[in-house]
């Protein structure tokens, strides 16, 4: 996330490296998101319901604190990533009480959403990974295809424009895409490895370290820029 930001702050997405490594960030957070809803999910109806009722409003009050350092930070004009991460929980919730193949109509409505650009980070395709990883979790092997295939377009809003754009455009797309799924498989693939003991950070870090790193790093950008 930090190097995301960085290429996006300091260099404005010319660094194409930086970018294609910063993209392995959201899945990861989508699978966090669903290990939080399995979770959830383990206890009474009751408390079940109570516990992601405190997940969305805790995210939400997040999303909206850390607007204005995103837009401060980023100066895009979008719903930031958290917004995002919020509705994926209502989502990957939702799929424990639908039918499977009404969230498999959910997934196609968010592919084909991606053909414009949404003012939300990751667009509705982001909005709905975290169910997608959700079922492919608990076995559901017909899920694992539209995951794959919104973890390639969740950044390609306005996918259209491609159409018209040069043959570059698609490789840049296409290999986006490809970092999507096999950074963050390498890196769930490494973490499983690695001996789980107790929690490696403190509970709201990452609360705080969102829009806080966001502003720093364009201060630091406008120091140098004087």
């Amino acid at each position: 996330m930090v190097i995301d930001h960085i290429d996006a702050i300091w260099s404005h997405h010319a660094l194409g490296k930086m970018f294609f490594v910063g993209r392995a960030t959201f899945p990861l957070f989508c699978y966090a998101v669903a290990i939080a809803v399995v979770k959830a999910h383990a206890r009474s109806a009751d408390e079940t319901k109570k516990t992601i009722r405190r997940y969305i409003a805790r995210l939400l009050v997040l999303a909206v604190v850390a607007e204005p350092f995103y837009l401060f930070a980023l100066h895009e004009y979008r719903a930031n990533v958290i917004f995002t991460l919020t509705a994926g929980i209502f989502f990957a919730d939702l799929s424990y009480r639908i039918k499977p193949w009404q969230m498999y109509a959910l997934y196609t409505i968010a592919i084909v959403s991606m053909l414009w650009a949404l003012p939300m980070e990751f667009g509705l395709a982001g909005v709905v990974v975290p169910a997608a990883v959700l079922q492919v979790m608990h076995g559901n092997k017909r899920a694992l295809p539209f995951l794959l295939v919104l973890l390639m377009v969740m950044n390609a809003g306005g996918i259209h424009l491609l159409f018209h754009a040069s043959p570059a455009a698609w490789e840049y797309a296409v290999v986006t895409g490809l970092f999507c799924i096999i950074l963050p498989w390498l890196v769930l693939d490494v973490a499983r490895k690695m001996p789980q003991k107790k929690r490696f950070l403190p509970k709201y870090a990452l609360h705080v370290f969102y829009p806080g790193h966001m502003v720093i790093l364009r201060l630091i950008w406008m120091a140098m820029h004087r």
